[in-house]
């Protein structure tokens, strides 16, 4: 019976093994893994939604990039010049506090 056990929830091996579970923190803590908010920033600012990217959250990124591309498209209807800069000023921020709350959270862990 403990050696099926140990072969169906052996998650050894599925674990990066440079990192540290905190279950105190409810996070998967990788050594060296704390990423730069100002490379986030300068990253959304040549692509809006590309500092989401490099921050891990892929869905919000590829979201601003289709926000971005249809903005586009309403320059045409004139509100489109509104919405481009505010997308794109949008991202900018968005993913530097991203980061910078995602460094928070594993600084803030024992």
């Amino acid at each position: 019976m403990e050696e099926a056990y140990n072969k169906t929830f052996d998650t050894d091996s599925e674990i990066h093994p440079g990192a540290e579970i905190r279950p105190e923190c409810d996070i998967e803590k990788t050594k060296g893994k704390r990423k730069s908010p100002l490379l986030a920033a300068l990253l959304s600012l040549i692509i809006p939604g590309l500092g989401q990217v490099y921050a891990g959250d892929l869905l919000r990124g590829f979201a601003l990039i289709a926000g971005l591309v249809i903005s586009l498209c309403l320059i045409a209807l004139i509100i489109g010049f509104l919405t481009f800069p505010a997308i794109w000023i949008f991202a900018v921020i968005d993913a530097y506090k991203m980061v910078k709350k995602q460094n928070d959270k594993i600084d803030s862990c024992p």
